[in-house]
């Protein structure tokens, strides 16, 4: 049952497996129609789930567990458990070798067998032989457990071992001890040994007899595997356990009595809700069929084009076979070949993953995965096509586009090579350094300011001191707050790059390049009609190079000296959990194809998180063709796995990405002690702005997006102040790609609706602005104030004035046309400013509009702080709109004053830390549908 991050090395599987044969004469009720009948509604209740989980569940019925002498007659598996070692061996790791994914990362293996025989008698309980059993390590504690309880056989056995399978069986028994059903009990054996079957095996340890009657079950065929296989075993004991009568041939049925019904579906369900923790399934998501495009239902065709290899398009066509409530798909796709594929839309992220239906082992790899978008009503699906789909089929990521009308490419929205030659010829391709070009650097930091303020985005001068009394430091902060602004709901995402420069750096690649993307990812993420869910903020960091003392007017003398002063002024005093994450551009235009183009510092191939990256890049010839993405292993898999799924789906292929993620979640302390073997690697490759942020809390998510600067060759590799680098169509397709997938990320993350989900609608008859006149009810009173606004710009930005008769400021914001909610703050704050918020909703009231809710924040040095209310009338004139009504679109019924937001810029001069509510031990929910 595939998840978000099926087909990646960074999924983390789950496996149930139960065993579907029976001794020749065994009846096979409990041993085990029992596991079996858990296997298939595990899979009935977690299909039926509308919420896509984050990684894949793999449900296996297996055949020949029961071993038989060869000299009974059409024996098949002498030794017993065939069926698990082929499926372990054949299957799950080549699976798992395939795709990268270490043994130890996987969530791991339960096996069900023989979990009906729930027995209440006293003395129904045995052990082997009891003298040895009570004084083995890991079970003498359960031994008691028993010996107290009267040997009843009254609950469900989780064999394990301690420590290194601490993660399942944890999770099973926090979800059975939140149950209902506290007469049906739980007894573990957790052997101390990671490797017991070679124990086992070896005979000489004085318990392993009792450890052998304990795994000689399927759990075998994995440990065999590899011992770091997290594994666990269910069962009732079996012939451990007394029943009505002995279970001598096939018709000695063990009764279904409603006591042990319910023991299993105890079982079933506790299961059930252990996998879907693993796997990370969501209690509430959203409902794909009102999520999806209109259009996206049975019968749908969509036709276009497949990236190949040689430059060349192929045509391709999808046509939607069905689309159900949970989200399942099914599809024929058709390029040359034809293949009927299954999988999941998930309404969250819009995201279609679709794999062959009925695979066999050459196939068994083919995914078609990407967006689903909705434009101009038409279903757009942007995305690739991964693994051998056909014979002579090219194993390679391959860019598809496909629309039900032809006629559209690549990610949307999108920037312009034309855009980023502008923005790099005429701003950012000077040296920026204080000393040798202090003009070219305050004309780049004026641009800044002034253009992501045109953009409608809040934008803040933080200014600090440096490491010279002569210089002050300049970052500049911009927001784009969304609904939740600054409330402890709000999920932060941070775009950062840094634009000072070196003494004797042209400034175009580094660091340019990353200011044009922020500025294009800026430009077009506020020029969205519809308000995203969370806030992203802009920062164009200062002093990220590093002098020595001894330079005349160095300023920074360790580097980093802008983004540690965003840090420890403005980031630090927040909870890390409302920060999303944080991504760092830093060089990122110098594409260069020629084989032998990129270098990498001594040792590479040795350090760990990183050899694949010099595997991939010696295969390909060294060449400099990719773009570097510097995270941390597991620790930001939130954050790159986003940008992953949507690079993967652009277009461009030619255009590659390389991983480099280090497997320390504290990168900065370990550079910092200089003890790891392999610091000064890591340090060359994350000597960066984001140094400063996990230097300061490693909670916090990050990545680096470079080219990997100086590593990679040039034409000029010696560059002085006016070399600047070749901007060849090449290097601007490069950063083109980067942009777009930078822009799609931060809208992901940010939770940017569809088009086709909000509303584009403006207030009507609005052509050259509004008055609105009413009372402020101050702490001495209400007074008079006017609000004057100006004409509404499409994307929803709001520019206005508030004013009395000797008072008056400037004041900017958004309309949100589905709850006619009109926030409005500073645009251009100071430190007392930063605070004042003015939102409420604009209702329709006769034949004006009301504007009432609360100012917040002392919005000058005359304002009285803390909350004032206000009710604005529109009655009392309106400039333009013909007959001088003014109508909003759609009414609002009983809509509260709910939103709650306390200041202009999300992280700005925040002191008191945050309240956060936190999950100690599970709340057993029952499942929408239960077994």
């Amino acid at each position: 049952w595939p998840g978000r991050l099926t087909g990646t090395r960074l999924d983390r599987p789950i496996v149930l497996t139960a065993h579907y044969d029976s001794a020749r004469d065994k009846a096979a009720v409990d041993d085990n129609g029992s596991g079996l009948a858990a296997l298939v509604e595990v899979v009935r209740l977690i299909t039926s789930q509308p919420c896509m989980q984050e990684y894949t569940v793999v449900f296996a019925a297996l055949d020949l567990q029961i071993n038989e002498s060869r000299g009974i007659d059409q024996a098949a598996c002498y030794a017993g458990l065939c069926g698990s070692r082929d499926f372990v061996n054949q299957y799950m790791l080549r699976y798992l070798g395939g795709l990268g994914i270490e043994l130890g990362n996987i969530n791991g293996v339960i096996i069900l067998d023989s979990i009906l025989n729930y027995n209440n008698t006293e003395g129904s309980q045995t052990v082997p032989q009891p003298g040895i059993y009570k004084e083995t390590p890991g079970l003498k504690e359960g031994y008691e457990s028993i010996e107290q309880d009267g040997f009843r056989g009254n609950f469900i056995m989780a064999v394990g071992r301690q420590e290194y399978d601490y993660p399942l069986y944890s999770a099973f028994y926090d979800r059975w001890d939140a149950a209902e059903q506290v007469k049906y009990k739980r007894q573990s054996v957790l052997i101390p040994l990671k490797d017991v079957v070679s124990t086992v095996e070896a005979t000489s340890d004085p318990h392993w007899q009792v450890y052998q009657l304990f795994i000689s079950d399927d759990l075998m065929s994995f440990w065999n595997a590899s011992t770091d296989i997290k594994a666990m075993f269910l069962t009732d004991t079996m012939s451990l356990r007394g029943r009505e009568k002995p279970n001598l041939g096939i018709d000695d049925k063990m009764p279904l009595t409603d006591d042990r019904l319910g023991f299993l579906k105890k079982i079933t369900d506790v299961v059930t809700r252990t996998i879907m923790d693993l796997a990370e399934f969501k209690d509430d998501c959203k409902d794909p069929m009102t999520e999806a495009p209109d259009a996206f239902r049975a019968g749908l065709k969509m036709t276009g084009t497949i990236a190949m290899p040689d430059g060349q398009q192929q045509n391709i066509s999808v046509t939607i076979d069905d689309f159900t409530p949970s989200g399942r798909v099914e599809a024929t796709v058709t390029s040359g070949w034809t293949l009927k594929l299954r999988g999941r839309f998930n309404p969250d992220d819009f995201h279609l993953a679709l794999r062959v239906k009925d695979p066999n082992w050459d196939n068994f790899n083919c995914v078609a995965s990407g967006h689903l978008h909705e434009v101009d009503s038409r279903v757009l699906f942007i995305g690739e096509v991964n693994g051998k789909c056909s014979d002579n089929w090219p194993h390679q990521i391959l860019t598809m586009i496909v629309m039900d009308q032809p006629g559209f490419t690549g990610l949307y929205p999108s920037t312009t090579p034309e855009k980023l030659r502008t923005l790099l010829t005429d701003h950012f391709g000077d040296n920026r350094h204080h000393v040798t070009n202090p003009t070219g650097k305050t004309a780049a930091a004026e641009f800044i300011y002034s253009t992501l303020k045109s953009y409608g985005l809040q934008v803040y001068n933080d200014n600090f001191k440096t490491d010279n009394e002569n210089y002050q430091g300049r970052n500049i902060v911009a927001i784009w707050p969304g609904p939740q602004a600054f409330t402890a709901r709000d999920r932060l995402v941070i775009l950062g790059a840094h634009y000072d420069t070196c003494r004797n750096n042209p400034g175009v690649d580094d660091n340019g390049s990353g200011l044009a993307a922020l500025m294009e990812a800026a430009r077009i993420i506020s020029s969205q009609p519809c308000i995203q869910e969370y806030s992203v903020g802009f920062v164009a960091f200062d002093l990220n190079c590093g002098e020595s003392s001894e330079v005349d007017g160095s300023a920074c003398f360790d580097g980093m000296c802008g983004s540690k002063h965003v840090v420890e002024d403005l980031v630090a005093p927040l909870d890390p959990t409302i920060i999303q994450g944080v991504i760092i551009m830093d060089s990122i235009l110098n594409y260069n194809n020629t084989p032998g183009s990129q270098t990498f510092p001594d040792h590479l191939q040795d350090t760990p998180g990183v050899q694949l990256t010099y595997e991939e890049t010696k295969e390909d010839g060294f060449r400099g063709n990719f773009l570097g993405i510097l995270a941390r292993q597991e620790y930001d898999l939130p954050l790159y796995s986003v940008f992953y799924n949507r690079w993967d789906e652009a277009e461009d292929p030619q255009y590659k990405r390389r991983d480099m993620m280090v497997p320390y979640k504290h990168i900065a302390d370990v550079i910092e002690a200089t003890t790891d073997p392999y610091w000064r690697v890591y340090n060359l490759f994350f000597n960066e702005d984001i140094k400063s942020f996990w230097g300061s809390n490693s909670d916090i998510k990050g990545m680096v997006l470079s080219d990997t600067i100086f590593l990679r060759h040039r034409e000029i590799e010696s560059p002085g102040r006016y070399d600047k680098m070749p901007l060849t169509n090449d290097r601007l397709g490069f950063l083109k790609k980067i942009t777009n997938v930078v822009t799609r990320t931060t809208m992901d993350l940010a939770g940017a609706k569809d088009l086709a989900i909000c509303k584009a609608e403006l207030p009507t008859k609005h052509t050259q602005g509004i008055q609105f006149e009413g009372k402020v009810t101050l702490s001495d009173g209400q007074k008079d104030y006017r609000l004057s606004v100006k004409p509404f710009i499409p994307n929803g930005r709001v520019e206005a004035s508030l004013s009395n008769g000797t008072w008056s400021i400037d004041i900017a914001g958004h309309y949100d046309p589905d709850a006619l909610l009109l926030v409005l703050r500073i645009p251009e704050p100071d430190d007392r400013s930063l605070h004042c918020v003015m939102y409420g909703h604009l209702v329709p009231s006769g034949s004006s509009v009301r504007y009432s809710g609360v100012i917040d924040g002392s919005c000058s040095p005359g304002w009285p702080a803390g909350k004032a209310g206000f009710s604005l009338d529109s009655s009392k004139g309106v400039q333009g709109g013909g007959s001088g009504s003014y109508v909003v679109v759609g009414l609002v019924v009983g809509v509260a004053l709910t939103l709650l937001v306390a200041a202009a810029v999300v992280f700005i001069r925040k002191r008191r830390a945050q309240t956060v509510v936190t999950r100690n031990s599970p709340i057993f929910r029952p499942l929408q549908e239960e077994t």
